[in-house]
């Protein structure tokens, strides 16, 4: 795949993960009622409907997933509430367009490290980089610790991971194929950046429910770094056999 292929395919997938559709639909990623009523077109229409996530993302952060409810939402933003379900039809979905909002940005944040030029000496720096950027985008993201901390507890936002996932895994291999052998169009490369990214994923989650206990988090990112490194550092050294 040529360069420009590859370029239209990222676009593409960022496209999919925006609009928060999977490149492999699937009937159960997609009950009823958690869908937005309608997309908004107009300039006004959009801003709405991202101030409303503003606020929704402001209350994760205050009073918690659970405590948030349709009246709040609407109080909060000053809106009637028929204006509110003119776009989401119950509190999940608005949930569910915020959760999607957050994977939009992390995407963004990764994206860009695709532009770094990675070599045999500054990868093990890379890999620092990447996951200090991970740990300080899912602080500082409003609403996005309270919730995905509790991810397992709901599946859709679960699903909505997952698919997300296989985006990142794609970058991955784009990512790291100067480095790694064979990373990059064949299935065991594709592995390989599944996972990284699943392992990644999945300690993260954890440290997200640590965060409180400062010497056990800090502990965690080291270790993550310190195996993803030796994990990619395997690959290297057996394609220079």
């Amino acid at each position: 795949m040529g360069r420009r292929d590859r370029f239209s395919e990222k676009t593409r997938l960022a496209k999919v993960v925006k609009n928060g559709k999977s490149a492999e639909p699937s009937p159960k990623s997609k009950p009823l009622g958690l869908e937005p009523r309608k997309a908004p077109s107009q300039k006004r229409a959009i801003q709405r409907v991202q101030y409303i996530l503003d606020i929704v993302a402001s209350l994760l952060d205050e009073v918690g997933a659970e405590a948030i409810t349709t009246n709040l939402i609407a109080q909060k933003a000053g809106i009637p509430i028929g204006s509110l379900y003119q776009y989401f039809p119950n509190k999940h979905a608005i949930l569910n367009a915020v959760g999607k909002r957050h994977l939009e940005r992390v995407n963004e944040m990764f994206i860009g490290f695709l532009t770094v030029k990675v070599d045999e000496k500054g990868w093990p720096e890379l890999i620092d980089k990447v996951i200090d950027a991970f740990a300080h985008l899912y602080l500082t993201e409003p609403g996005f610790v309270p919730l995905w901390s509790n991810i397992k507890l709901d599946p859709e936002l679960e699903e909505i991971d997952r698919e997300n996932n296989r985006f990142i895994a794609t970058n991955v291999s784009d990512l790291f194929s100067k480095i790694v052998p064979g990373m990059k169009d064949n299935p065991e490369g594709e592995i390989i950046s599944r996972i990284i990214v699943e392992v990644t994923d999945s300690v993260l989650s954890r440290w997200l429910r640590e965060k409180n206990d400062r010497t056990l988090a800090e502990r965690m990112l080291r270790e993550l770094k310190v195996m993803l490194k030796a994990y990619l550092n395997h690959f290297i050294n057996e394609g220079k056999k």
